[in-house]
């Protein structure tokens, strides 16, 4: 773009280096108000999605998670996708890299239940 627009000023269009993320979610100061923000920082989403990962584990079967900060990215973006009415998605990655783990939080959060389909051969 700037080798063709060499007269417009591209840079409000581009974050800086080390610019906060802009994350948007539901559960962006705490889950139980349910008012869709941003998020404005990453220690209180890191805070907010732990505690629910606790909640998660005294409920369910165990999962050790490690919440860096593009995972907890990546459950606001599955937890905004699937509040949507009729809202899927398609997760696609190599296997073992926390898919269905960080859709089984974000699921969570979202007080949706999440059913598995057993594939075989028959």
């Amino acid at each position: 773009a700037k080798k063709r627009f060499p007269h417009f000023n591209l840079a409000p269009f581009f974050a800086a280096e080390n610019a906060d993320p802009l994350i948007f979610c539901h559960f962006a100061e705490n889950i139980v108000d349910k008012a869709y923000d941003q998020v404005t920082s990453l220690e209180t989403l890191s805070t907010i999605l732990t505690g629910a990962l606790h909640e998660y584990n005294e409920l369910n079967a165990t999962m050790d998670l490690v919440l860096f900060e593009d995972a907890m990215k990546h459950v606001c973006r599955i937890a905004r996708i699937i509040l949507n009415p009729a809202g899927h998605a398609l997760l696609v990655g190599v296997g073992g890299m926390g898919k269905r783990s960080l859709s089984r939080i974000a699921a969570f959060i979202c007080q949706y239940s999440v059913e598995s389909i057993a594939i075989s051969a028959t």
